[in-house]
């Protein structure tokens, strides 16, 4: 029918469609994005403490293993013997203990001291009325019986008991062993956790009772948290993690227990997500705070983007009549090379040619005002010759195409060292190549005339007092290579090291050192052309060092 929907829409309305899909999109990404790092980081959180809870649950399983060991020997040196034999048994001295264990308790059968590894209590100190001795009598009379947390005045310190009976060798009851074990242990197991602020872990009892938490505080000393959502998970499995508000302290915290059947408890280890939750918050934050931006961006570039195509196709329009500019000048350049190559270099041959007739037929016959007027015209030929063929030289560098080839740069010193075979001898100077010069892709033509212009300065701006010496190499600067040319000439002022590479710069007088002052243009000119740059370090009075780069491989 002819009537397509960009038609229907109209340009604005396909502006206003577009931006409308965009934020759309946006909004959907950004959401889906910020669910996605939410339970991401449940997840994280989750293994991390499931993967710390069994650290903490092999940490207590050797912690236990290591006092049942000592208790299992105590045991063996009571049945063997009598409790009165005890305290000079290398078993009940705590010098031979692991630095955790916080005493060592022997009792009769009436909970009476026998031993106290510290020497704190006299023998003979009842210890009967204790929370843990009762327990203790009143536990199971197989194996070995963890008693809940409790401060033991003879060490001085938070310390849970584990306790076995003894008997003698007829099988009879004689007594009660216990180890305490001092909190400050899993104190600094806590700090060497670092799990951070509002972070705990611990081992309960499955009957609700604390044996170990960390952080640990005076009011936990005979508190029981069998009510708690713990128990109420562990009846369910005996391993898990959950999420929930802890009723110890209100706050919110991903928890992972496990429990451990054959000594009767349950480890556990909860992560506070505050930190971890603030930290996502603040990406959903910056998330939203990005798409509040960018559907602002879109919406301002939907008001600005027909004024942009108007723009763009005005710029497009320009860029073709520069273009077109561009052709002409330098269809304007080539036709001057030409004009400059032909037409103007051969008028000056033929002056050249019958000025130089002139001076050698009427030399001395005229005055000598006509004798240094032919003179001055002479030099103004030849010096015309020169600059016309540098200028030339200089505009083929910039206009003609590269011919890039693998070049041996040794090959092109030893050239341009032959060309100027009879300036080097005249200056009696001495040139030193360091090393074989690395194969570069370069234009031979052009590379040549730069090393051959740089020796050339070398030479020409030596000091009377020294004898010339100049030095080529270069340096491998990891994609470029940098070649070097040095010498000990009079050197340049820093105010100039910029200024020397402008056309016609010249520095000295035409008399003391002639030139046309193109010949370091050329060289900036080729180095850039090949993808480099070139420079100068040097003071006045101690010579100079032209240094410029190649890359090692050209660019596509």
């Amino acid at each position: 029918m002819g009537i397509t929907w960009r038609r229907v829409l109209g340009p604005h309305g396909l502006i206003i469609a577009m931006a409308t899909v965009l934020v759309v999109m946006s909004l959907a990404v950004a959401g889906g994005c910020i669910v996605e790092d939410l339970k991401g980081v449940r997840q994280g959180l989750e293994v991390r403490t499931r993967d710390l809870v069994r650290v903490v649950e092999e940490r207590t399983g050797r912690t236990l293993d290591t006092v049942e060991q000592i208790l299992q020997r105590i045991a063996d040196g009571a049945a063997v013997g009598n409790l009165s034999d005890l305290p000079s048994r290398q078993a009940v001295k705590l010098s031979t203990a692991p630095s955790f264990v916080a005493n060592i308790y022997v009792l009769d059968t009436d909970g009476r001291l026998v031993v106290d590894g510290r020497n704190f209590h006299p023998a003979g100190t009842a210890f009967a009325d204790r929370d843990w001795v009762k327990a203790a009598f009143a536990a199971p009379r197989e194996g070995p019986f963890i008693g809940q947390v409790g401060f033991d005045d003879a060490s001085r310190a938070f310390a849970f008991p584990v306790s076995v009976r003894l008997t003698n060798s007829a099988g009879a009851f004689i007594g009660l062993a216990a180890v305490l074990v001092n909190s400050e242990y899993s104190k600094q197991y806590y700090q060497d956790l670092d799990l951070g602020p509002g972070q705990a872990f611990g081992a309960y009892r499955l009957d609700g009772a604390v044996v170990i938490r960390q952080p640990m505080k005076a009011e936990d000393i005979g508190r029981n948290f069998s009510g708690t959502g713990l128990y109420t998970h562990l009846a369910s499995a005996p391993m898990g993690t959950v999420w929930g508000r802890s009723p110890y302290d209100t706050i919110e915290r991903v928890m992972s227990y496990r429990a451990i059947p054959g000594r009767k408890l349950v480890v556990w280890v909860a992560v506070a997500d505050e930190a971890v939750m603030q930290s996502w918050r603040n990406r959903s934050l910056r998330a939203g705070a990005l798409v509040a931006l960018g559907v602002a961006t879109v919406l301002g570039l939907a008001v600005l983007l027909w004024r942009e195509l108007a723009r763009e196709r005005r710029a497009t329009e320009d860029l073709a009549n520069l273009n077109r500019d561009l052709e002409r000048s330098n269809a304007d350049l080539e036709q001057f090379a030409y004009v400059a190559s032909h037409d103007l270099k051969e008028p000056l041959r033929n002056i050249a040619s019958y000025v130089q007739l002139l001076q050698r037929r009427y030399q001395g016959r005229l005055d000598p005002d006509a004798d240094a007027f032919i003179g001055y015209t002479v030099d103004g030929v030849r010096r015309m010759q020169s600059i016309i063929n540098e200028l030339l030289a200089y505009s083929r560098i910039g206009t003609g195409q590269l011919t890039l080839v693998p070049v041996q740069a040794g090959i092109l010193v030893s050239t341009a060292l032959t060309h100027l075979k009879g300036v080097i001898a005249e200056a009696r100077a001495v040139v030193e190549v360091r090393g074989q010069l690395p194969v570069v892709e370069a234009d031979a033509a052009q590379l040549g005339s730069l090393f051959q212009n740089l020796i050339a300065n070398a030479l020409k701006y030596r000091r009377d007092d020294v004898r010339p010496e100049v030095e080529i190499g270069y340096e491998d600067r990891g994609a470029m290579w940098e070649f070097y040319v040095r010498d000990n000439g009079i050197g340049i002022d820093q105010q100039y090291h910029r200024q020397i590479f402008d056309l016609f710069k010249r520095l000295h007088p035409r008399d003391r050192y002639p030139g046309t002052g193109i010949g370091l243009a050329i060289c900036q000119r080729v180095a850039e052309r090949h993808g480099g740059r070139i420079w100068v370090d040097s003071r006045a009075g101690e010579g100079s060092t032209f240094r410029f780069t190649l890359p090692k491989r050209r660019a596509d």
